[in-house]
Protein backbone atom coordinates (compact mmCIF):
# COMPACT_ATOMS: atom_id res chain seq x y z
CA UNK A 1 0.00 0.00 0.00
CA UNK A 2 1.21 3.23 -0.75
CA UNK A 3 0.82 6.55 1.45
CA UNK A 4 -0.15 9.58 -0.01
CA UNK A 5 0.81 13.31 1.85
CA UNK A 6 -1.62 15.11 0.26
CA UNK A 7 -4.89 12.77 1.45
CA UNK A 8 -3.16 12.29 4.68
CA UNK A 9 -3.36 16.59 5.40
CA UNK A 10 -6.69 16.72 3.41
CA UNK A 11 -7.95 14.12 5.95
CA UNK A 12 -6.35 15.10 8.89
CA UNK A 13 -7.76 18.71 8.34
CA UNK A 14 -11.47 17.85 7.78
CA UNK A 15 -11.47 15.23 10.20
CA UNK A 16 -10.37 17.85 12.68
CA UNK A 17 -13.76 20.28 11.78
CA UNK A 18 -15.85 16.87 12.00
CA UNK A 19 -14.54 15.62 15.65
CA UNK A 20 -15.19 19.50 16.90
CA UNK A 21 -18.26 20.21 15.29
CA UNK A 22 -19.72 16.85 14.67
CA UNK A 23 -20.21 17.33 11.24
CA UNK A 24 -18.14 17.98 7.83
CA UNK A 25 -15.78 14.94 6.71
CA UNK A 26 -17.41 12.96 4.24
CA UNK A 27 -19.36 15.91 3.18
CA UNK A 28 -15.88 17.81 2.30
CA UNK A 29 -13.86 15.15 1.46
CA UNK A 30 -16.09 13.37 -1.54
CA UNK A 31 -15.93 16.43 -3.79
CA UNK A 32 -12.17 16.70 -3.14
CA UNK A 33 -11.32 13.21 -3.69
CA UNK A 34 -13.85 13.48 -7.18
CA UNK A 35 -11.49 16.52 -7.86
CA UNK A 36 -8.48 14.58 -7.28
CA UNK A 37 -9.90 12.10 -10.05
CA UNK A 38 -10.70 9.10 -7.69
CA UNK A 39 -14.21 7.42 -8.08
CA UNK A 40 -17.44 7.36 -6.19
CA UNK A 41 -17.20 3.19 -5.76
CA UNK A 42 -13.61 4.17 -4.06
CA UNK A 43 -14.39 7.16 -2.07
CA UNK A 44 -17.51 5.97 -0.42
CA UNK A 45 -15.79 2.90 1.05
CA UNK A 46 -12.96 4.63 1.58
CA UNK A 47 -14.46 7.32 3.83
CA UNK A 48 -16.68 4.47 5.99
CA UNK A 49 -13.79 3.06 7.01
CA UNK A 50 -12.00 5.99 7.83
CA UNK A 51 -14.68 7.59 9.15
CA UNK A 52 -14.82 4.56 11.45
CA UNK A 53 -12.00 5.04 12.65
CA UNK A 54 -12.02 8.04 13.85
CA UNK A 55 -15.45 6.83 15.46
CA UNK A 56 -13.55 4.72 17.50
CA UNK A 57 -10.86 7.00 18.55
CA UNK A 58 -12.61 10.30 18.90
CA UNK A 59 -15.18 8.52 20.96
CA UNK A 60 -11.95 7.09 23.33
CA UNK A 61 -10.54 10.58 23.68
CA UNK A 62 -13.99 12.46 24.31
CA UNK A 63 -14.64 9.80 27.04
CA UNK A 64 -11.00 10.15 28.43
CA UNK A 65 -11.27 13.75 28.30
CA UNK A 66 -14.27 13.97 30.14
CA UNK A 67 -16.21 15.57 27.56
CA UNK A 68 -18.68 12.98 27.47
CA UNK A 69 -19.21 9.89 30.04
CA UNK A 70 -19.52 6.66 27.74
CA UNK A 71 -19.04 4.64 30.75
CA UNK A 72 -21.24 1.17 30.16
CA UNK A 73 -24.76 1.50 31.69
CA UNK A 74 -24.41 6.28 31.86
CA UNK A 75 -27.13 7.81 30.59
CA UNK A 76 -25.17 8.91 27.32
CA UNK A 77 -24.07 5.63 26.79
CA UNK A 78 -27.81 4.62 26.61
CA UNK A 79 -28.10 7.52 24.29
CA UNK A 80 -25.33 6.27 21.63
CA UNK A 81 -26.91 2.75 21.63
CA UNK A 82 -30.35 4.14 20.97
CA UNK A 83 -28.70 6.62 18.20
CA UNK A 84 -26.68 3.90 16.39
CA UNK A 85 -29.14 1.00 16.77
CA UNK A 86 -31.95 3.36 15.44
CA UNK A 87 -29.40 4.95 12.86
CA UNK A 88 -28.66 1.78 11.30
CA UNK A 89 -32.46 0.84 10.24
CA UNK A 90 -32.94 4.44 8.89
CA UNK A 91 -29.67 4.26 6.73
CA UNK A 92 -31.06 0.72 5.23
CA UNK A 93 -34.28 2.46 4.31
CA UNK A 94 -32.92 5.31 2.91
CA UNK A 95 -30.57 3.32 0.55
CA UNK A 96 -33.09 1.48 -0.53
CA UNK A 97 -34.93 4.92 -1.32
CA UNK A 98 -32.30 6.12 -2.94
CA UNK A 99 -32.52 4.23 -6.19
CA UNK A 100 -35.91 6.40 -7.15
CA UNK A 101 -34.72 10.06 -6.78
CA UNK A 102 -32.33 11.71 -8.95
CA UNK A 103 -28.55 13.05 -7.21
CA UNK A 104 -29.52 16.86 -8.01
CA UNK A 105 -33.11 16.87 -6.13
CA UNK A 106 -31.42 14.81 -3.01
CA UNK A 107 -28.50 17.02 -2.96
CA UNK A 108 -31.27 19.89 -3.16
CA UNK A 109 -33.28 19.11 -0.12
CA UNK A 110 -30.08 17.95 1.65
CA UNK A 111 -28.36 20.98 1.52
CA UNK A 112 -31.33 23.40 2.00
CA UNK A 113 -32.39 21.34 4.43
CA UNK A 114 -28.65 21.03 6.40
CA UNK A 115 -28.32 25.31 6.12
CA UNK A 116 -31.58 25.52 7.39
CA UNK A 117 -30.89 23.83 10.36
CA UNK A 118 -27.59 26.08 10.83
CA UNK A 119 -29.70 29.02 10.35
CA UNK A 120 -32.31 27.86 12.87
CA UNK A 121 -29.92 27.28 15.25
CA UNK A 122 -28.36 30.93 15.25
CA UNK A 123 -31.86 32.84 15.31
CA UNK A 124 -33.07 30.60 18.03
CA UNK A 125 -30.79 30.05 20.63
CA UNK A 126 -32.97 29.80 23.57
CA UNK A 127 -35.44 27.43 22.37
CA UNK A 128 -35.16 24.03 23.97
CA UNK A 129 -37.25 20.58 23.54
CA UNK A 130 -37.43 18.57 26.35
CA UNK A 131 -35.53 15.18 26.37
CA UNK A 132 -37.35 11.70 25.58
CA UNK A 133 -36.06 8.57 24.52
CA UNK A 134 -38.99 8.28 21.37
CA UNK A 135 -37.98 12.10 20.18
CA UNK A 136 -34.28 10.98 20.36
CA UNK A 137 -35.58 8.06 18.22
CA UNK A 138 -37.33 10.27 15.85
CA UNK A 139 -34.64 12.31 15.44
CA UNK A 140 -32.20 9.54 14.75
CA UNK A 141 -34.40 8.06 11.84
CA UNK A 142 -34.63 11.19 10.11
CA UNK A 143 -30.70 11.98 10.52
CA UNK A 144 -29.70 8.37 9.21
CA UNK A 145 -32.47 8.23 6.35
CA UNK A 146 -31.05 11.55 5.00
CA UNK A 147 -27.41 9.50 5.02
CA UNK A 148 -28.65 6.60 3.78
CA UNK A 149 -30.23 8.35 0.71
CA UNK A 150 -27.81 10.75 -0.49
CA UNK A 151 -24.55 9.94 1.84
CA UNK A 152 -25.07 13.06 4.17
CA UNK A 153 -26.93 15.04 6.85
CA UNK A 154 -26.61 12.87 9.35
CA UNK A 155 -23.93 14.70 11.55
CA UNK A 156 -25.57 18.08 11.14
CA UNK A 157 -29.24 16.81 11.86
CA UNK A 158 -27.78 14.63 15.34
CA UNK A 159 -25.72 17.14 16.34
CA UNK A 160 -28.10 20.27 16.34
CA UNK A 161 -31.07 18.25 17.27
CA UNK A 162 -29.79 16.78 20.27
CA UNK A 163 -28.30 21.00 21.07
CA UNK A 164 -32.10 21.29 21.28
CA UNK A 165 -33.25 18.86 23.56
CA UNK A 166 -30.81 20.08 26.07
CA UNK A 167 -27.91 17.98 25.69
CA UNK A 168 -24.66 19.94 25.99
CA UNK A 169 -22.45 21.13 23.41
CA UNK A 170 -19.70 18.93 24.16
CA UNK A 171 -21.63 16.17 24.78
CA UNK A 172 -23.58 16.40 21.60
CA UNK A 173 -20.76 16.30 19.28
CA UNK A 174 -19.15 13.29 21.20
CA UNK A 175 -22.37 11.37 21.04
CA UNK A 176 -22.82 12.00 17.20
CA UNK A 177 -19.29 10.74 16.35
CA UNK A 178 -19.61 7.48 18.62
CA UNK A 179 -23.17 6.87 17.36
CA UNK A 180 -22.04 7.05 13.77
CA UNK A 181 -19.59 4.48 14.48
CA UNK A 182 -22.53 1.82 13.83
CA UNK A 183 -23.68 3.38 10.47
CA UNK A 184 -20.19 3.39 9.53
CA UNK A 185 -19.46 -0.26 10.40
CA UNK A 186 -22.75 -1.77 8.84
CA UNK A 187 -22.35 0.59 5.60
CA UNK A 188 -18.58 -0.87 5.42
CA UNK A 189 -19.78 -4.10 6.08
CA UNK A 190 -22.03 -3.57 3.12
CA UNK A 191 -19.73 -3.02 0.86
CA UNK A 192 -17.27 -5.57 1.77
CA UNK A 193 -20.10 -8.81 1.51
CA UNK A 194 -21.34 -7.30 -1.74
CA UNK A 195 -17.64 -7.88 -3.04
CA UNK A 196 -16.94 -4.26 -3.91
CA UNK A 197 -12.83 -3.68 -4.39
CA UNK A 198 -11.71 -1.64 -1.75
CA UNK A 199 -8.82 0.72 -2.93
CA UNK A 200 -6.52 0.68 0.03
CA UNK A 201 -4.12 3.23 -0.55
CA UNK A 202 -6.63 5.74 -0.39
CA UNK A 203 -7.99 4.34 2.80
CA UNK A 204 -4.83 4.06 4.78
CA UNK A 205 -3.75 7.48 3.51
CA UNK A 206 -7.57 9.02 4.63
CA UNK A 207 -7.49 6.46 7.58
CA UNK A 208 -4.36 7.31 8.93
CA UNK A 209 -5.04 11.02 8.74
CA UNK A 210 -8.07 10.41 10.67
CA UNK A 211 -6.17 8.66 13.04
CA UNK A 212 -4.20 11.96 13.87
CA UNK A 213 -6.78 14.25 14.11
CA UNK A 214 -8.89 12.32 16.77
CA UNK A 215 -6.68 13.15 20.05
CA UNK A 216 -6.58 16.46 18.64
CA UNK A 217 -9.60 17.42 17.98
CA UNK A 218 -11.30 15.79 21.17
CA UNK A 219 -8.50 18.32 23.29
CA UNK A 220 -10.21 21.08 21.73
CA UNK A 221 -13.50 20.41 21.83
CA UNK A 222 -12.23 19.66 26.15
CA UNK A 223 -10.68 23.51 25.88
CA UNK A 224 -13.74 24.68 24.10
CA UNK A 225 -16.47 26.74 25.48
CA UNK A 226 -19.83 25.75 25.28
CA UNK A 227 -21.35 29.11 24.31
CA UNK A 228 -19.32 29.36 21.86
CA UNK A 229 -18.74 25.18 20.01
CA UNK A 230 -22.84 26.17 19.91
CA UNK A 231 -22.53 28.91 17.22
CA UNK A 232 -19.34 27.75 15.65
CA UNK A 233 -21.46 24.45 15.18
CA UNK A 234 -24.39 26.46 13.80
CA UNK A 235 -22.06 28.76 11.43
CA UNK A 236 -20.51 25.36 10.12
CA UNK A 237 -23.41 24.01 9.24
CA UNK A 238 -24.75 26.49 7.45
CA UNK A 239 -21.27 26.65 5.77
CA UNK A 240 -21.74 22.90 4.85
CA UNK A 241 -25.13 23.58 3.75
CA UNK A 242 -24.80 26.10 1.62
CA UNK A 243 -21.59 24.78 0.27
CA UNK A 244 -24.04 21.54 -0.61
CA UNK A 245 -26.27 23.73 -2.72
CA UNK A 246 -23.57 25.51 -4.59
CA UNK A 247 -22.05 22.19 -5.72
CA UNK A 248 -25.39 21.15 -7.20
CA UNK A 249 -24.97 24.44 -10.03
CA UNK A 250 -21.22 23.95 -10.65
Amino acid sequence: MTFDPLLFLLAFLTAIIDIIFGMGFGLTMTPLLLFLSHTPKEIVPALLLSSLIGNILSSIFNHRFRNADFTPGSRLFKVVLVIGAVGIAGSTIGAMVNTGISNFYLGLYIGALIMGTGIFLLLNKTLSIDFSWWKLSVLSLFGSFNKGISGSGFGPIITTGMLYMKIKEKEAVSVQSFSELFVSLVGFATFLVSGAVVNWDLTLSLSIGVAAAAPIAALIVKKSHGGALRNAIAVVTVILGAATLVRLFI
